[in-house]
């Protein structure tokens, strides 16, 4: 075999490497925007920073490791050998990042005080909270409820323990969880000035007026509530009903891509 055909397969064995390992990445990216990360939850919570590490790994670690080890003068066996090692930590850094990116998923947005928090599941869970317990607020993830913090008794002595020795801020609190239905005429006293906002933010105004336009609607008939997250900020618009209608993505913070 002559030194061009063995540079011709190594590089041909990479390339199914990587159309193979393109495959497995897109059914995650898919999995990711339409069950784990919805709407816009994926560039707030951090959606798009785990993914990029699953990339590296899927499409850069592995198809390079077969670039390296792919020789074609060695025996079948030895071929074999190497395409199960390649396989073997490819596997285990992929499963590693799609649990890593499964776990901070958003199961909860939670409005404390002024403004909506999102909750990621490993958060309830490592709190050992079976996830099953957010159904009583609705079925769709992430679900919709208010804090209610208490103001006396049992409650606040749990809240402020939970609170102050655990570290548990009063958002990923299950048991100060309610209907954000039932409360929702106390979260709207937070509502942002979407005026100025629209005004400063040429990018937010358009995803706005789009909206609008959908809607066949004014300002005037929707609620906005910011919702803060690690990433990027975002405003929610509600109808005077409190139905979520439309989430409004901010710029990412400073720093973050």
């Amino acid at each position: 075999m002559s030194s061009f055909t063995r540079v011709r397969t190594r590089y041909t064995a990479t390339a199914l490497h990587f159309l193979a390992s393109l495959c497995v990445f897109s059914l995650l990216l898919g999995a990711a925007l339409l069950f784990w990360y919805p709407d816009s939850y994926f560039s707030a919570s951090g959606g798009w920073q785990g993914i990029r590490l699953v990339a590296a790994v899927d499409l850069v670690l592995g198809p390079l490791l077969t670039l390296v080890l792919y020789n074609p003068k060695k025996s079948r066996r030895e071929l074999m050998v190497d395409i199960g090692i390649v396989a073997f930590i490819q596997s285990c850094a992929l499963i590693w990042g799609i649990k890593a990116i499964y776990e901070q998923r958003p199961v909860a947005v939670v409005f404390l005080d002024t403004s909506f928090y999102t909750v990621p599941a490993a958060s309830l869970e490592a709190q050992g909270i079976d996830l099953a317990q957010l159904d009583r607020f609705g079925e769709q993830r992430p679900v919709l409820v208010f804090v209610d913090r208490p103001e006396a008794g049992p409650g606040l002595q749990q809240y402020l323990q939970l609170a102050e020795q655990q570290q548990i801020p009063p958002h990923e609190q299950i048991a100060l969880y309610r209907p954000l239905a039932e409360h929702f005429s106390r979260a709207i006293g937070s509502v942002v000035d979407v005026q100025e906002i629209m005004a400063n933010n040429a990018d937010m105004k358009q995803q706005i007026e789009r909206v609008l336009a959908k809607e066949r609607a004014v300002i005037d008939d929707f609620y906005f509530l910011p919702l803060t997250s690690r990433y990027r900020n975002i405003v929610m618009m509600f109808d005077r009903q409190g139905a979520l209608i439309a989430m409004i993505n901010a710029p990412f913070k400073t720093g973050e891509v």
